[in-house]
């Protein structure tokens, strides 16, 4: 089977099931695992590479209220590749291509190809949308054993922390304007053993107003702006943290903001396991550890 990922999810979770041979085509944005990292980019963003937040969340508003998307399909190298499966989303369309520009691409250039478009807002949406790629791709039971061992790694940092206080925890989704992370980075924290203060439930991210921080207090901050690399986020931070009244947060005066590997967090597949454990690890460091705390979060206050 010859498989094409339009979403850095879809490659995770079909290189988990053992598919890495199969996938011929990914996305722009696909950094992970190194193994795949040769194959053509299928997809290009229009957003450019030095726009500051608030210039690429104004690219994005313009993009929602002009209909255009921010993405493009290669139809040349579509065509030639020919895929018999074609891997996309429906959570959202800022962050990748979406099932509706794909259906559209496919319709332009009468191309009979299977469509499989992954939905996860949340953990149970993600086992469905791993299930889901196994049954199109032959891999049932592989996908089944990937979600057990996903359910249970959850479950053993579940019980680790249960018994621990939950810190008031602000997820920040963007620098400016501000936002809170939501979905299934909630859950997340959640299940690592804090209190998701500001988060926004069933949307991807909110704007919130500083005041709103303010009267939250939260004892810890996690900086994980959607597509940021860690440096990128640590610069953005270094330049607000000295401004307005950022230092009078709980979290910064007891130097418990850390700047994470967005990837983690932004990408419903088996990585967020991972990141569940990583928050676990900041969050109780005396009852949980994470082998790859130093890798993806760094202390910044």
């Amino acid at each position: 089977m010859r498989i094409a990922s339009l979403v850095p999810s879809a490659t995770e979770i079909l290189r988990a099931l053992g598919l890495a041979q199969q996938i011929v085509a990914i996305s722009h944005d696909c950094d992970f695992p190194a193994d795949i990292l040769d194959r053509p980019r299928l997809t290009a963003t229009k957003i450019g590479p030095d726009l500051s937040s608030y210039e690429i969340d104004s690219s994005v508003r313009e993009s929602a209220f002009s209909g255009h998307s921010l993405y493009r399909i290669d139809k040349e190298m579509l065509g030639r590749l020919r895929p018999d499966l074609i891997v996309t989303q429906e959570q959202c369309r800022v962050c990748a291509v979406d099932r509706d520009h794909t259906i559209c691409t496919l319709e332009d250039m009468d191309l009979n190809t299977k469509l499989v478009s992954l939905s996860a807002i949340d953990f149970a949406g993600l086992y469905q949308d791993i299930l889901s790629l196994g049954s199109a791709t032959g891999r049932d039971d592989k996908a089944q054993k990937l979600v057990s061992e996903l359910m249970a790694r959850l479950e053993l940092v579940v019980q680790r922390t249960a018994a621990a206080s939950r810190p008031r925890v602000f997820c920040l989704g963007w620098f400016d304007p501000l936002m809170a992370a939501g979905s299934w980075i909630s859950d997340m924290v959640r299940l690592a053993g804090g209190n998701d203060c500001l988060g926004c439930g069933g949307v991807t991210s909110s704007r919130i107003a500083f005041h709103q921080l303010l009267s939250e207090s939260p004892q810890v901050i996690f900086l994980l702006p959607c597509s940021f690399s860690r440096e990128r986020t640590v610069r953005e931070w270094a330049a607000i943290r000295g401004s307005g009244p950022w230092h009078d947060l709980p979290a910064v005066h007891e130097g418990r903001v850390f700047a994470l590997e967005s990837s983690l967090f932004h990408r419903p597949g088996p990585r967020m396991a991972e990141g569940v454990a990583l928050m676990a690890s900041l969050l109780h460091p005396n009852r949980y550890s994470s082998p790859t705390q130093h890798e993806f979060a760094r202390k910044v206050a």
